[in-house]
């Protein structure tokens, strides 16, 4: 298993943020479960883009700043979404 993408640091970020689990993201996006840990845990380096925008709009932010990270402020975030 590989080291998460930034695509997959920030998505974990911004779940954590949200206060959800792997499971309710999921069900709240349309998208697997599986889909989710393995961007997260560095297996796959990104969702595919229906799936990336029901993400994105389930976490109620742009695809945007999914992809960039544009609302994450705090470096540290990013640091703590990679443990």
């Amino acid at each position: 298993m590989g080291e998460p993408s930034e695509f997959g640091r920030r998505l974990k970020a911004f779940r954590l943020r949200k206060g959800l689990s792997q499971e309710r993201l999921a069900n709240l996006a349309g998208v697997t479960r599986i889909a989710i840990v393995q961007v997260e845990s560095g297996r796959r380096q990104y969702l595919n883009l229906p799936s990336a925008l029901k993400v994105a709009d389930s976490l109620g932010i742009s695809l945007d700043e999914l992809m960039r990270g544009d609302r994450l402020e705090k470096p540290e975030e990013l640091a703590a979404a990679s443990a």
